[in-house]
């Protein structure tokens, strides 16, 4: 939430859980325990991947079923992911989370079988992150199509994508950007990229959007849009944007024109143009702004590096410092995408 100086007020929650690569031996021993507990059973549409969701609790039922475009149950998985409550399974189900309030959570990851295992996540918004990147895992390998976590607008036609660490303002900027009538919304939080013939195309990646409820603090036009929404312990919720903005304001891709990397620190320039090799620095230095990434090997840092690279050769980048109110900073954006 930005108050009038574009602060951010800090999430006291934690920022990150744990993570581990586990061999395929222990993710055999980790299915068979909880397979059969998996309450919770659907197939999800993630950017024409297949992904198989599984919980041994029904407490995402309703964020799951908004979020994602529903894919055939006859179609094979592409990646698996088990939301396991441990809490629930040790208090019979009904959840009596005093007894083991000290869980920590912990995502275990098999590549091979492109498993993942997500124990006490707690947070869906966790979870919807921890499914964005083993889908991105999978097309990144198989299909050269690589992850943003960051914002993707159209405007008019040409994408505008929006990229910073957490607490930048990356969701009060873009949801700005939106209000322009040229503006359509093709991603909030994550999503895909890949080249054809040298040009790169942003994808969607869901269905509904995963919305911060204070968004509308800033821009009181968004207000109706989270009226009946329910929220959850961090203040966001699974919403249908077109419902509010209209149907016609949302895309499903857009080639890629403009980079805005996000910044907030008051010893640096406001703006400054970067070159290709300067905006692939900025997003190493800052672990691509994605902490949800499931791998980090040598291999995989080398395929990343270069096609971001590709990315913004064919793209101009802009270093923005938000440490101005949200309509100053929108303002400059705006300015550098010629609206």
């Amino acid at each position: 939430m930005a108050d009038e100086g574009g602060s951010v007020k800090k999430n006291t929650a934690p920022a990150h859980y744990a993570k581990r690569v586990i061999s395929i031996e222990e993710k055999e021993r980790l299915y068979r325990r909880w397979i059969d507990q998996a309450v919770f059973d659907r197939k999800a549409n993630v950017s024409g991947a297949c992904l198989h969701f599984y919980s041994n609790t029904e407490r995402w039922t309703g964020e799951w079923d908004s979020n994602w475009f529903f894919m055939d149950e006859s179609i094979r998985s592409h990646g698996k992911l088990f939301a396991i409550d441990t809490v629930a399974h040790e208090t019979g189900g009904k959840g009596k989370r005093h007894k083991t309030a000290n869980k920590k959570p912990t995502e275990l990851y098999d590549p091979i079988s492109r498993t993942l295992f997500f124990m006490d996540a707690g947070y869906y918004g966790w979870l919807k992150s921890a499914a964005l990147a083993l889908v991105g895992d999978v097309l990144e390998d198989n299909h050269r199509i690589f992850s943003i976590h960051g914002a993707l607008l159209s405007v008019d036609g040409k994408g505008v994508s929006l990229i910073g660490p957490s607490g930048t303002g990356k969701t009060t900027l873009s949801y700005g950007l939106l209000l322009d009538p040229c503006v359509k919304l093709v991603a909030d939080d994550w999503h895909f990229f890949k080249f054809v013939n040298s040009e790169a195309t942003g994808y969607a990646s869901e269905k509904n959007t995963y919305i911060r409820a204070d968004v509308a603090s800033v821009w009181k036009e968004y207000k109706q849009l989270l009226e009946g929404a329910k929220l959850d312990n961090r203040g966001r919720a699974v919403v249908d944007v077109g419902r509010a903005i209209g149907k016609n304001k949302l895309e499903m891709t857009a080639d890629m024109r403009y980079v805005v990397l996000l910044q907030r620190d008051k010893t640096k320039p406001i703006i400054r143009e970067l070159s290709a090799k300067e905006a692939v620095d900025y997003l190493v230095k800052n672990d691509y702004c994605n902490p949800h990434t499931l791998q980090k090997n040598a291999w995989k840092q080398k395929v990343r590096k270069e096609a971001f690279l590709q990315l913004f050769k064919s793209c101009r980048v802009l270093l923005l410092n938000t440490i101005e109110t949200p309509e100053q900073s929108l303002q400059r954006i705006k300015d550098f995408i010629g609206i």
